[in-house]
């Protein structure tokens, strides 16, 4: 009698397995914390600016909300959001390199799932994350209508739509770090490299920002985006891709295509 041997899965199905394992495994995690509340400090940097000093930066009688949001967006984008994307991944992938990867590749999915899989979680945390701050961000606005009614937040209101282009144009502008430090991460051993190699980028581009071909530096993309924003008369945000957005994209997908080959290589032994 013959015995036929067990068809592996599909591929979709290798990719949904995968991920629902990677997700189990973020319980408890500094990650998952991250990604959670990462998007409080700025907010609350603000909230506390706002409170103390609101007076200095609202005029009386005008609508505080867009000030607000553009300052928080600001504090946001400069140097905490390209540190958050740059942590985000290092903590991801740092999850398999104390012996995860050993029995994570002799599992019976492609190693195409399994780097799909990160990447989907890796793309899904930036979003909850960014949303969180957004909802954040307007419900702190919110609170200092309670707390400061002299500052005028309760009497006036802001339009969503540019808060939303300006939460696309700002996940977009993220994609380009995250695929190079997803690349970056699954190169090293360690979790320290990826930081370092993180930290020294969003350190160049902050120096290069007069630089002509700045836009092209992906830890700057998300500084740069900051001038499709305007605060006054009224917060509004242009609904083009920038230059610096296209750029992003396109080293998220070179990161994307390093990573995979990076992870084809990895032999099961490591």
């Amino acid at each position: 009698m013959e015995y036929a041997l067990p068809t592996a899965p599909n591929p979709l199905t290798q990719l949904g397995r995968t991920l629902v394992a990677d997700t189990l495994k973020l319980r408890r995690t500094a990650a998952l914390w991250l990604a959670l509340g990462g998007g409080a400090l700025p907010v609350l940097l603000n909230l506390l600016i706002f409170y103390f000093k609101g007076q200095y930066f609202v005029k009386p009688g005008t609508n505080p909300w867009p000030q607000y949001v553009g300052m928080s967006w600001q504090t946001a984008s400069v140097l905490l959001l390209p540190m958050f994307v740059v942590l985000l991944s290092g903590l991801v992938v740092n999850l398999e390199n104390r012996g995860g990867w050993r029995q994570l590749l002799v599992q019976p999915v492609s190693r195409g799932a399994v780097f799909g899989s990160k990447l989907l979680l890796l793309l899904g945390l930036n979003a909850v994350a960014q949303v969180l701050y957004v909802l954040l961000l307007l419900a702190a606005g919110a609170l200092l209508g309670w707390l400061r009614s002299d500052l005028g937040f309760q009497n006036h209101s802001i339009s969503l739509l540019p808060i939303l282009r300006m939460l696309g144009h700002t996940y977009l502008a993220t994609l380009g770090i995250l695929g190079v430090q997803y690349a970056v991460a699954l190169a090293f051993r360690g979790f320290v490299g990826p930081l370092t190699v993180g930290i020294a980028g969003i350190v160049s581009a902050l120096t290069l920002l007069r630089w002509e071909y700045i836009d092209m530096v992906p830890y700057a993309a998300p500084t740069r985006i900051l001038g499709m924003m305007k605060s006054e008369p009224q917060f509004s945000a242009a609904a083009a891709l920038s230059p610096a957005e296209w750029y992003s994209l396109a080293w998220f997908a070179l990161g994307v295509l390093a990573g995979y080959l990076l992870l084809l290589r990895r032999p099961v032994t490591d």
